[in-house]
């Protein structure tokens, strides 16, 4: 089914190159699931055409709405785009929205309480699970939202996690990885994880570990019968984005390590192979279909 977005995003086009068709609001059908993405990406148009691309796969129609924090200005993003494409983030906002996703930042060695809209986002994580809105917490933003609501703080690493990683689903009858193969791979790029023993205490509250892999930590964790999803790696990355961000730390002087199983035969010239994008599509399209859609007709 077609995903209906303001039709005069850059990703627009650009997925029409790619043969994935986003139609204008105007011709939204009045049924069609209202989801919301409160983008906190610096580089806006890259995550919005991630977003549009996995959003496109399922099964029922849906409206992307793009939201912006009232209290920080991107530094990347010009206010014009800004004011042209988004909606600054109000509390009442909650009751139009079927779904919620709020995806990260790189902000993984700033303290949560130092991040400067850090109290707005807290509002917006209360008024999420006030509202009962199925959310999806995506890399920098599950880590955020796990603290603010169970005190559990992220584990700083030396190195970067970068790379695509096999992970397997623990135990079964979850919705959200319904589908899935006994391995599935992960597009993971950050600074920050949690072990599986980090979630004790959110455990005993009644969080659900989904998923994991050993070398970077837990990717998927659950709570109020699915409605809040915290999830750690980048299922929606296109196939160069950790290209991109490789170089870009390369030439920064970083020395970032070589994303793992990513390039042919490790090699950046070989360039990569993409292992993820049919769990990609799966992940949205069960949110999608067997999360958002049926928590509509319970709210």
């Amino acid at each position: 089914m077609p995903v209906y977005a303001d039709p005069t995003l850059p990703a627009v086009s650009d997925l029409a190159a790619e043969g994935v068709e986003i139609l204008p609001l105007s011709d939204a059908p009045a049924d069609a699931l209202r989801v919301g993405l409160l983008n906190l990406m610096p580089l806006k148009e890259m995550a919005e055409t991630d977003m549009l691309r996995v959003l496109s796969s399922t099964q029922l129609p849906v409206v992307l709405t793009l939201v912006s924090l009232r209290t920080h200005v991107p530094r990347h993003t010009s206010p014009d785009y800004m004011a042209a494409h988004y909606e600054p983030w109000r509390d009442d906002m909650t009751r139009g929205f079927d779904g919620f996703i709020v995806n990260g930042a790189p902000l993984e060695r700033v303290a949560f309480a130092d991040v400067s809209y850090w109290p707005e986002i807290c509002g917006i994580f209360d008024s999420l699970r006030s509202a009962s809105v199925p959310s999806l917490f995506i890399c920098w933003a599950a880590f955020a939202a796990m603290y603010h609501h169970y005190g559990i703080d992220k584990r700083l690493l030396d190195r970067k996690i970068s790379g695509v990683y096999p992970h397997g689903v623990i135990g079964s009858g979850n919705r959200l990885t319904e589908g899935f193969d006994d391995e599935f791979y992960v597009p993971n790029s950050r600074f920050i994880t949690w072990l599986r023993s980090d979630l004790d205490p959110a455990v005993e509250r009644g969080v659900r570990i989904i998923s994991e892999n050993p070398d970077s930590g837990v990717y998927m964790a659950s709570a109020f019968d699915d409605r809040e999803i915290y999830i750690t790696g980048h299922s929606e990355y296109a196939p160069m984005t950790l290209d991109f961000e490789y170089r870009r730390d390369t030439e920064r002087g970083m020395n970032p390590s070589v994303p793992v199983n990513y390039y042919r035969d490790d090699s950046p010239e070989a360039g990569p192979v993409v292992r993820w994008r049919a769990h990609s599509r799966l992940l949205f399209a069960n949110w999608i279909g067997r999360v958002v859609a049926p928590c509509r007709g319970r709210r």
